[in-house]
């Protein structure tokens, strides 16, 4: 992820913490809706970086012009970094709605 994606989901979740979403209907939605949303586009920036670090092997590998070594291993590494958070946040999303499961009311 970049530092402006970093940037612009840290902004998103503090909206989402001083206002409330509005339904197309009138009725005050859950911030679930805003989250929702913002796992759903941090999934498509780590998507994008993967498939930006896929064309950087392609052109490495056909000899494209402007495409080098450094900067192939550079997409490479951000896309690496990026699935390693998104797992890792996967993981805790997990491991917190387990525990809500297994709170008794």
């Amino acid at each position: 992820m970049s530092i402006q994606g970093i940037q612009s989901l840290i902004q998103q979740v503090q909206q989402t913490q001083s206002t409330s979403v509005q339904k197309s209907d009138g009725v005050q939605g859950s911030s679930a809706d805003s989250f929702g949303q913002m796992l759903q586009n941090a999934l498509q920036e780590v998507n994008d970086l993967q498939v930006q670090a896929e064309g950087q092997i392609e052109g490495l590998t056909t000899n494209r012009p402007g495409v080098t070594p450094h900067s192939t291993m550079v997409a490479l590494e951000k896309a690496d970094v990026a699935f390693q958070l998104m797992s890792a946040i996967r993981g805790k999303i997990i491991r917190a709605y387990e525990e809500v499961i297994r709170t008794q009311v």
